[in-house]
């Protein structure tokens, strides 16, 4: 609905823009994540990325051309992290039932950026493209596998793999920045190889505070190398 919304907006602009790209790509790179607990730890995991995108120009100020962008993503972003010495209580009851909790989750994300773009062009057959702006994104499903070490019999009732991640594990949405740099490389008349780096940076808590996940500010974010083929419609 969105997307449906930001082209019939885009309708009276398209007709005096200077142009309009329309873009395919995909790509892989690394997740990882933000929390304000001390004593979490965590690494970096696989992320993977694919999707379209939209770029309308509207302006030229000197050689750049700037304009708006958008589109629409598949992200699934995988991460890895350590809470040393969690318990399920305030205070372990009964004595040592704290233990390090290893936590590995795999999320899928509907992305939706909406960004400033802008072109350079280097020469003939090469632009740099680049885009700031924010990023809506939409959990759709996701599991999580939790362990523990040592292992403690009353913590076994959680500690399982493959576990479906519910709206207590992950909230429904979350918000940030998109920004994304790369070039144009012409291959054919209106059609290009578009390589890119893209970050997308969560800012908002994705995990709902309750008595398993405490009360704790934790984001995403993910940077990944996309490639791209992009056709230039106007």
């Amino acid at each position: 609905m969105l997307l449906v919304g930001l082209a019939i907006m885009a309708l009276p602009m398209a007709a005096a823009a200077l142009g309009l790209d329309l873009e395919a790509k995909g790509g892989v790179g690394f997740a990882l994540g933000s929390t304000d607990n001390k004593d979490v730890t965590g690494v970096a995991r696989v992320a993977g990325q694919g999707g379209i995108a939209a770029d309308l120009y509207l302006v030229t100020l000197g050689p750049v051309d700037i304009g708006l962008s958008t589109g629409a993503e598949y992200a699934y972003l995988t991460t890895h992290s350590t809470w040393k010495g969690y318990s399920l209580f305030p205070s372990p009851i009964p004595p040592g039932t704290a233990s390090d909790q290893t936590t590995d989750t795999r999320y899928s994300y509907l992305i939706i950026p909406v960004s400033i773009v802008a072109r350079y062009p280097l020469s003939s057959s090469v632009t740099l493209i680049g885009r700031l702006g924010a990023f809506y994104g939409y959990f759709l499903s996701g599991q999580i596998d939790v362990s523990w070490d040592p292992e403690i019999p009353l913590f076994q009732i959680v500690d399982s793999k493959n576990n479906k991640a519910t709206s207590d594990d992950v909230k429904s949405a979350e918000y940030g920045i998109h920004a994304t740099a790369g070039a144009d490389i012409g291959i054919m008349p209106n059609v290009s190889l578009s390589p890119s780096v893209q970050l997308d940076m969560g800012l908002t808590d994705t995990t709902p505070n309750n008595a398993t996940n405490g009360s704790f500010n934790d984001t995403l974010w993910s940077l990944t190398l996309m490639v791209g083929i992009k056709y230039k419609a106007l």
